[in-house]
């Protein structure tokens, strides 16, 4: 059984930690905010610069991805995935309208039927190795434009960009993957699904399905393994919670 925790209570580190055994691995997201240094030029700190209220915006953007991501999700499962649990005082009034159109962006998108079988969908893997965890959103086997069926990792976002950090969180997953009983392989394709449901980002309301060959996510798992390594350089390695 994995529990996830907001913080490590050995360390008073604040992120996403999955703990197994009694052992907290730090989430591959946690990682990545920990070891990309955010300089003047990075996108979302300019963001905040133009913007006052950019922890509101920030939070709805949450909300709609979180719940968005999941409805998709749920569609591919043959099991139900819990939505994390959200106040509906925290809704935001044109929560039902974006979320139709995250509907409509992934039918248009048609990827529903490049996805083969076994699907698995938000569970959680572990690298032993590099000592990190995490959930991808979908690992399965995908129909290529060339005919052929690869494994596939995808991950579903609904910014209407794909940031190097997204590319990061594939090849993290890779690693994971190629770890697991379930692959024993790292993948041969990543895949990020932009589904943006705001008209002024998204403005012709289309879908981009962005794919990554296995070379490059080898180089940027190479990356993120050195990151990994730093990480746990300055926190230690995972440890028990008792």
């Amino acid at each position: 059984m994995v529990i996830c925790h907001s913080r490590n209570p050995n360390t008073g580190e604040v992120g996403h930690f999955y703990e197994r055994d009694g052992i907290l691995y730090p989430s591959v997201t946690t990682i990545l905010e920990s070891e990309i240094p955010k300089g003047k030029n990075d996108p979302i700190e300019r963001w905040k610069r133009r913007n006052k209220n950019w922890k509101e915006l920030q939070r709805r953007s949450q909300i709609v991805g979180t719940i968005g991501h999941f409805r998709i999700l749920n569609r591919l499962s043959d099991r139900t995935i819990e939505i994390p649990e959200i106040g509906v005082h925290e809704f935001p009034d044109d929560l039902e309208d974006l979320l139709d159109i995250i509907d409509f962006l992934w039918d248009e998108s048609g990827f529903e039927t490049r996805i083969g079988y076994p699907r698995k969908i938000e569970s959680t893997l572990i690298s032993h190795t590099h000592k990190f965890a995490g959930k991808p959103d979908l690992r399965c086997p995908i129909k290529c434009d060339d005919g052929h069926t690869r494994l596939a990792v995808v991950d579903l976002k609904t910014s209407n960009a794909v940031y190097d950090k997204y590319i990061y969180q594939l090849a993290a997953y890779g690693l994971m993957m190629e770890e697991s009983p379930e692959h024993n392989q790292f993948p041969d394709v990543g895949i990020v699904i932009n589904l943006s449901p705001y008209e002024d980002k998204n403005p012709h309301m289309v879908p981009k399905v962005t794919e990554f060959p296995k070379a490059k996510l080898l180089k940027y798992a190479a990356e993120f393994a050195e990151m990994a390594k730093n990480y746990h350089a300055r926190f230690g390695d995972p440890v028990s919670e008792n």
